[in-house]
C-alpha cells in the first residue's frame, strides 16, 4: 500500500519545464534593454556613467549584486509611476520577438506537448516578462519583483534577486512539492535551478541570427521600438 502511495505521488506531481530567459530563451540581455527603453540613448549612457563607482566596488567584492543592481533600478526607475512603468513593460515586451533563439521555441513547445508545467523563471523583472511570458502561451513567471509604494516605484528590489539558490527556492514556494522535469540556463545563476531538475540543460539553446550584433546594437541605439 505505501509503495502504491508513492507511485501516486509521484504521478500527481506536477512536472515543471523551467527556463531562464537572458541568454537562454533570447541570445542578449534584456534587463538592460529594458532600461535603455525607459530613457533616451544619451540618457542611459549618463546614467551607466555615473553607475561606474558602484560597478567598480561590486568588482572589490565590497558592494554585493544585489547592492548594485538596487543602485541601477534606483538611477534608472526611482519615482516612475506604476501606470507609466506597467504600459512600458508591456509595450516592451514586444522586443523579445527581435531577441528570441527559435531552438528555444522548439523546446518550449515540445514541453507543452508533453503537459508540462512551463515557467520562465529569471533575474530580469517580472513586470515585462508577464507579458512576454502570455505571448507565448507560459502562464508562470518567477522573477525580480519591484518595491512600490502610493503607486510609485521606490527604485528597490521587492525581496532579493531571483537568482542562484533564489531561483530554486522560488520554483518550490510557487509550485509546492513539484517535480523539476527539466531547467534551461546559460549562467552561474542558474546551477542550483539546473542541478535540481532531471534533464540538465546547460547552454543547449544556441540558435542565434548570424546578425546578432547589429539587430543588438540597433536596439540600443534606437532603444528598441521607440527612438
Amino acid at each position: 500500500m505505501k509503495n502504491y502511495e508513492n507511485i501516486r505521488e509521484l504521478v500527481l506531481k506536477k512536472k515543471i519545464a523551467a527556463f531562464d530567459v537572458d541568454g537562454t530563451i533570447t541570445f542578449t540581455d534584456s534587463f538592460m534593454l529594458f532600461l535603455r527603453f525607459t530613457t533616451s540613448k544619451w540618457g542611459f549612457i549618463a546614467k551607466l556613467t555615473a553607475l561606474l563607482p558602484f560597478f567598480i566596488l561590486y568588482i572589490f567584492k565590497i558592494y554585493s549584486r544585489d547592492d548594485v543592481k538596487n543602485r541601477i533600478l534606483n538611477a534608472f526607475l526611482q519615482g516612475k509611476n506604476t501606470k507609466e512603468y506597467k504600459e512600458y513593460c508591456v509595450e516592451f515586451s514586444k522586443i523579445y520577438a527581435k531577441i528570441l533563439r527559435s531552438d528555444a521555441l522548439k523546446a518550449i513547445e515540445s514541453h507543452k506537448a508533453m503537459g508540462h508545467e512551463l515557467a520562465m523563471v529569471s533575474a530580469s523583472l517580472e513586470d515585462y516578462l508577464i507579458p512576454f511570458a502570455n505571448s507565448l502561451g507560459i502562464k508562470n513567471v518567477i522573477a525580480t519583483k519591484l518595491e512600490i509604494k502610493d503607486d510609485v516605484l521606490t527604485g528597490k528590489m521587492l525581496g532579493p534577486n531571483c537568482r542562484a539558490q533564489e531561483k530554486l527556492n522560488r520554483i518550490y514556494q510557487y509550485f509546492g512539492d513539484a517535480e523539476i522535469i527539466a531547467a534551461y540556463g546559460d549562467s552561474r545563476g542558474d546551477k542550483e535551478m539546473i542541478d535540481a531538475a532531471k534533464e540538465k540543460h546547460y547552454r543547449t539553446l544556441i540558435d542565434e541570427p548570424k546578425n546578432k550584433g547589429e539587430i543588438v546594437r540597433e536596439l540600443y541605439w534606437n532603444g528598441g521600438l521607440k527612438n
